[in-house]
């Protein structure tokens, strides 16, 4: 199906999607989509899990089965390889996988993180203040880590000379990974705001002892994590994908509304979470990595086509990707959310 022709299909749907996905006693049994998630549930998911509580798949017509994530940029990779109807995870690993011309790799059709979460998170007293103060430095991280597998952006973006940075990856928690570079083990740590400062609240060391070089601010054209569907089920099911978006946008703006809610649907799953360290988790999460500016004008779920692309073809150029793919190959914009129903604004957050 041409995209002219999905997108007028789609725009009957929004007009009757009763009709189409059965009402009543005509109702059909859910459809389950299988859903790889970018962690294990976390505050940072639970659009996911409340919307799940508050019956918005349901109401969709869908029942999902999650499957727990290994970070947010292993997502669209094991979406491609392992068959998963949805994935949520980092666009950047996806947009890897479309410039290798993987026919597998989903496509992203809700962004959620208008914005990149990560950074660069050294000693406050260190002598790291720009990024060019990286060079001759060791920093480390998870071999997956988002910051990781994108700092040959941020390195480009500055002029610095990424063979000159000493990276070190480890299998550590991020607590452990903060607390060595503290004690001199390291300079900086790659990581993400969120999950950084959740790290140094479940350890109780005091927020102040650590800065960030925010991505961000360094690279501005990158976005973050990104709802993905196998390109299979955009093709033959446009109104499962279409009640998919609607709905975890729905559950977006439950949490949006009401923190604390999406707060008591995670620690129902999660009960050993550590209350103070996932609230400040989705708090920066919602001010921060959602916080874009663009959100006001165009809403949670969109992309600026322009700077989409930009970020693309800087990912492309500084990891020497095979092409740069056009930002149509990887985020379908014919599954959008009507632009009454995004959520423009977090100040309930």
């Amino acid at each position: 199906m041409s995209a002219p022709t999905r997108r007028q299909f789609l725009s009957t749907l929004a007009i009757a999607p009763a009709v189409m996905l059965g009402t009543g006693r005509e109702a059909q049994p859910p459809t389950r989509l299988r859903v790889l998630l970018n962690s294990d549930f976390s505050s940072v998911n639970t659009w996911f899990t409340l919307a799940d509580d508050r019956g918005f798949f349901r109401d969709a017509g869908l029942a999902l089965d999650y499957t727990a994530g290994r970070g947010a940029y292993t997502a669209a990779g094991r979406a491609a390889a392992e068959g998963f109807d949805v994935a949520y995870g980092d666009v950047n690993a996806l947009v890897e996988e479309v410039a290798r011309s993987n026919v597998q790799a989903p496509v992203a059709v809700y962004m959620m993180f208008n914005r990149s979460p990560s950074v660069v998170a050294v000693p406050a007293g260190s002598a790291i203040r720009t990024a060019a103060d990286l060079a001759g430095r060791h920093v480390r991280g998870h071999a997956t880590d988002v910051a990781l597998q994108t700092f040959p952006v941020l390195a480009a973006a500055h002029g610095v000379d990424a063979s000159r940075v000493r990276i070190t990856t480890s299998e550590a928690g991020m607590g452990a990974l903060v607390t060595g570079m503290l004690a001199g083990e390291s300079d900086g740590t790659f990581g993400y705001d969120s999950t950084i400062t959740a790290a140094l609240l479940t350890g109780g060391v005091p927020l102040e002892r650590v800065r960030f070089l925010s991505y961000a601010t360094l690279t501005p054209d990158l976005y973050g994590s990104a709802l993905m569907v196998s390109r299979r089920l955009a093709r033959e099911q446009p109104a499962v994908v279409q009640a998919l978006v609607r709905a975890v946008n729905r559950g977006v703006g439950a949490v949006v509304g009401d923190a604390d809610a999406a707060l008591a649907a995670t620690k129902r799953r999660v009960p050993a979470m550590h209350d103070a360290a996932e609230r400040a988790r989705l708090e920066h999460t919602l001010r921060g990595d959602m916080g874009h500016p663009e959100g006001r004008r165009l809403g949670v779920g969109a992309v600026d086509d322009a700077r989409f692309a930009r970020g693309i073809a800087a990912l492309c150029r500084a990891k020497d990707l095979p092409r740069v793919p056009a930002a149509a190959d990887v985020f379908d914009a014919a599954f959008a959310v009507p632009a009454a129903d995004r959520i423009t604004s977090l100040a309930g957050a």
